[in-house]
């Protein structure tokens, strides 16, 4: 039996609480190859494996990790690059701002500390240009289990309008940043909303419509990554 738990816990972290089946419809994979990915009972070459990590957008080397079987029953081309092409890939910066899924975190000297990778025509599918990207790091709680403590956040700076259910990274009054999900309601006010379900240790914080277009948003979150 092939059994990689560093592809597994990241192929359970893109699905976002999907199930198998909406996750397999939704980036056009076969289920039965799915089901066999999640359970270690299929093999992943490297060539295999930046195929689907192009599928379902994740960083360059994600699904091949020290303990991969690559050379398996998918064979890997020696040919192919062991490091992003230009052509494919497009380096992100990565600033070492911190998100609260809280409150807010208050950000000092803000530095880039290098960049991660990702498919551009992934970001192209998303409509999203690499230029507004930037990575955060996460710290916190109140989002998950979208977003967990020391997750990379992945922000569309472009795309600052509010949208119902849809998460976002905002600044607050005291500079602090925050990701969370804004909640429209019928009487037109907004609600910031953690994803955590313990409503009484991360409540909602109603915003009113005029107060709503007064908050920065610094931008859209698009993707978000990293340990279980």
């Amino acid at each position: 039996m092939d059994i990689n738990l560093n592809r597994i816990k990241a192929l359970k972290r893109a699905m976002a609480g999907l199930s198998q089946k909406d996750f397999a419809a939704k980036y056009d994979l076969d289920a039965s190859y799915l089901s066999q990915l999640l359970n270690g009972h299929r093999k992943l070459g490297e060539k295999a494996a930046a195929t689907l990590e192009g599928k379902i957008g994740l960083p360059a080397g994600t699904l091949v990790s020290p303990n991969s079987d690559v050379g398996s029953d998918e064979t890997s081309n020696n040919s192919y690059p062991r490091t992003p092409s230009e052509a494919d890939f497009v380096l992100i910066p990565q600033l070492s701002v911190v998100g609260e899924c809280g409150d807010g975190h208050l950000n000092g000297h803000i530095e880039i500390e290098g960049g991660l990778a990702f498919r551009r025509d992934w970001l192209t599918k998303l409509s999203v240009k690499p230029e507004h990207c930037r990575a955060l790091y996460a710290e916190g709680a109140s989002m998950e289990p979208y977003i967990f403590e020391d997750d990379i956040v992945l922000v569309d700076t472009s795309d600052r309008l509010p949208k119902d259910r849809t998460p976002y990274a905002i600044r607050r009054a005291d500079g602090g940043i925050s990701f969370k999900r804004l909640i429209r309601q019928l009487s037109g006010t907004w609600l910031l909303r953690s994803d955590n379900p313990d409503k009484a240790m991360y409540p909602d914080e109603e915003v009113s419509a005029t107060a709503m277009h007064d908050i920065p948003i610094i931008g859209r979150i698009i993707w978000r990554g990293g340990q279980m």
